[in-house]
């Protein structure tokens, strides 16, 4: 599959500006530094902390290849998604980071990824539950995120790294 050529900016939750034209390849290849650094590195994914959104334990697997879809994934990458999804969702549950998680894969930003969304109690009594809210929380979380809420999210990093 092609790339998108076009350069998209962004800042991630520690205030840094990126610049790429495709941000899954950044993250998969190891070009783009992640806050709280990579939590696992594997044969063909990555998993991180999302670099955009200030939520502690919202995590996202990540293809190494340029690939748009859950069906392009070998037999191999499949196994080793299933896993680390698995070893997420358990190391978030077990940290107290979050009871329950959602599981987003769209093929709309064009490279392969994952949200290991974890949900928290404000976001049930600021939102209410289903995944309809996933932006509204996504934004509201960027917009309002404090030093504290930036510290949470590279603590809960740590904390997954060591659990992992």
């Amino acid at each position: 599959m092609a790339k998108d050529t076009a350069a998209r900016t962004f800042k991630d939750i520690l205030g840094k500006e990126h610049c790429y034209s495709c941000l899954g390849c950044a993250i998969g290849s190891g070009e783009m530094e992640l806050p709280g650094g990579v939590i696992y590195d594997g044969e063909g994914i990555i998993l991180a902390a999302d670099p955009e959104i200030p939520i502690p334990g919202f995590l996202v697997i990540t293809s190494k290849r340029h690939i748009q879809s859950f069906s392009e994934l070998t037999a191999e990458e499949i196994t080793e998604v299933g896993t680390t999804i698995a070893r997420a969702e358990k190391a978030l549950k077990e940290l107290g980071i979050a009871k329950e998680i959602t599981l987003v894969q769209e093929e709309r930003s064009k490279h392969f990824h994952i949200w290991i969304f974890a949900h928290h109690e404000w976001m049930k009594e600021k939102f209410g539950t289903g995944i309809s809210y996933l932006r509204d929380i996504s934004a509201y979380a960027r917009q309002n995120a404090s030093e504290k809420d930036i510290e949470a999210v590279l603590d809960a990093v740590q904390k997954i790294k060591v659990n992992f």
